[in-house]
């Protein structure tokens, strides 16, 4: 099995760049078949190919020896995708997804850096657009009464998190913790069509990828927490309560 990011990377490049699978691969001596499975992951990636496509893409030369790195043999990855600015590997890997679990301990609905959706019919200063698959938003508890710079700030956040939720464009379940399920802030799990299950998070300031191993251990994770979560209904009116709570400070 082949790595999700290194698959994501190169797909990103070769269509910025604007070449075709079929031109690509007769750069790397391949059949274009073959292009389409090792951005997939479904295959692994020979150094030279990869080295020799991203030359040919224009990718700058810091980004081809991290790619160098990101071709080791190994299931994590902490690659430069800073707080909420838009990165080329997260917004590639984001754009393909066919679901995407969070559970965060964050105030801000919008994951390094989301736009809301125009269906929300509410404004945010995100850079990268909404995903265009179903996204599900699970907090524990005490993250509704973590403040985010003041009252009225906070109850705005959660306020627009509502309108999300009413409009239909993310799902939100929130878990009371006990003995027998804790939360765990785990980040993001992509879930793609075609390729193995990815898990992002955020650790100092880097975005970091893990697959393999490492995500399934996150993905049932995420299992367990919803399992344990209050219901769709239930999480949205305590939601609301907590914003409402956070106007009245």
């Amino acid at each position: 099995m082949g790595d999700a990011v290194v698959g994501a990377v190169l797909r990103a490049a070769r269509e910025q760049a604007g070449v075709s699978p079929a031109q690509a691969a007769a750069c790397a001596g391949l059949r274009e078949s073959r292009i389409t499975r090792l951005e997939a992951a479904q295959v692994r990636w020979a150094r030279e190919h990869a080295v020799a496509l991203a030359r040919w893409y224009g990718m700058p030369d810091r980004e081809v020896e991290e790619l160098r790195h990101l071709l080791v043999a190994r299931h994590q990855h902490a690659v430069p995708d800073y707080g909420t600015i838009s990165g080329p590997r997260l917004g590639a890997l984001e754009a393909r997804a066919v679901r995407i679990r969070v559970a965060t301990q964050t105030v801000p609905p919008f994951v390094w850096g989301w736009a809301s959706p125009e269906a929300a019919g509410v404004s945010a200063g995100g850079s990268r657009p909404w995903p265009g698959c179903p996204v599900t938003l699970i907090w524990d508890d005490l993250t509704l009464d973590r403040g985010y710079m003041d009252a009225p700030r906070t109850a705005a956040r959660l306020r627009h998190l509502a309108a999300l939720v009413d409009a239909e464009v993310l799902s939100f379940r929130l878990l009371i913790p006990d003995y027998d399920v804790s939360f765990e802030p785990v980040g993001s799990e992509l879930t793609f069509a075609d390729r193995p299950a990815l898990c992002v998070s955020e650790e100092l300031s880097l975005v970091v990828y893990s697959n393999g191993p490492r995500a399934r251990e996150k993905s049932a994770l995420l299992d367990r927490q919803l399992a344990a979560a209050l219901s769709p209904q239930e999480s949205l009116a305590a939601l609301r309560r907590a914003a409402e709570r956070w106007s009245c400070r």
